[in-house]
């Protein structure tokens, strides 16, 4: 798996990209069982593609529960379907996958492709190969080919999220933007706790299809779903955030704090009657003199 990062001419925004391990354990952050984790940073796409119709992407987000009484719910993200029912995978199969991986590493494709292609012969109910076949397609300039494994190991099994983050990067570098949104979208509606996914997309929305109010709640579910590790996705975040204007955030909505009881309405006290006026006594001098 490696990861792969862009400069934003307009952000400080980074494209990270997953490049799995086929058979190997997926980790957004650090090295599955064959893989290894680089960073790279290819050059900034030199025409922005057009706007891709938005459609609704909360489906695809976590969401943080609240209790009753307003206390944060514990989050269990789901289990990588991928790796929920795992299938037993000879041992000799995986010596196979580790050996072509490392001629991979060394960058000796012709042998590590010869070596990938008979596993799909010996193994022919196992998709990382094929997922390794395409990278190296797409590393020797043959995107038709690429395309065409990275399908296929989704044909056998449509549960490897390892092969639609490999597709999708594969569509975005050949500039079929909306064919990668698609993508990352259907790999979050299969596995919606997927941060490398959420992150990728976001990045699309981002930096290659100048969406950034539709990329930052992408960008909050990373940084939610990996716990705040990673500070530059962080930074990232507060960065979309200014240019969206958008602070309430996607993930994280408490409960409105309850009001507080007002006392019980006390009776008004009661007010005395007024008192009657005192009639004039005759014989008192309080009117004019009588006339005599």
């Amino acid at each position: 798996m490696a990861m792969v990062s862009v400069n934003s001419v307009r952000t400080a925004g980074v494209l990270a990209v997953l490049l799995v391990s086929g058979c190997a354990t997926l980790m957004p952050q650090g090295t599955g069982e064959t893989g290894q984790t680089t960073q790279t940073r290819p050059a900034e796409p030199a025409v922005v593609a057009a706007v891709v119709p938005v459609t609704d992407t909360s489906a695809t987000l976590p969401v943080q529960e609240y209790s009753a009484d307003g206390k944060k719910v514990a989050y269990v993200a789901a289990p990588n379907p991928y790796l929920a029912a795992p299938s037993e995978v000879p041992p000799a199969a995986v010596a196979a996958f580790r050996t072509a991986s490392q001629l991979m590493a060394d960058e000796k494709y012709r042998d590590a492709r010869k070596a990938f292609w008979a596993m799909t012969n010996d193994y022919p109910t196992l998709s990382g190969p094929w997922v390794k076949l395409g990278e190296i397609a797409d590393l020797r300039e043959d995107p038709e080919r690429a395309e065409k494994a990275f399908r296929k190991a989704l044909e056998i099994n449509p549960e490897n999220v390892n092969a639609y983050m490999a597709l999708a990067l594969h569509q975005r570098r050949k500039g079929d933007f909306a064919g990668a949104r698609e993508t990352y979208l259907t790999a979050l509606g299969l596995w919606k706790d997927f941060p490398g996914a959420h992150l990728n997309l976001a990045i699309l929305y981002d930096l290659y299809l100048n969406q950034p109010e539709q990329a930052q709640p992408h960008y909050e579910a990373y940084d939610f779903l990996t716990g705040g590790n990673d500070p530059k996705v962080g930074n990232w975040l507060i960065e979309v955030r200014r240019r969206t204007g958008i602070e309430t955030s996607f993930i994280d909505n408490p409960p409105p704090a309850p009001e507080p009881e007002l006392a019980p309405e006390q009776p008004a006290a009661e007010q005395p009657a007024a008192e009657e006026p005192v009639a004039a006594e005759a014989g008192t001098n309080s009117g004019p003199a009588e006339q005599g």
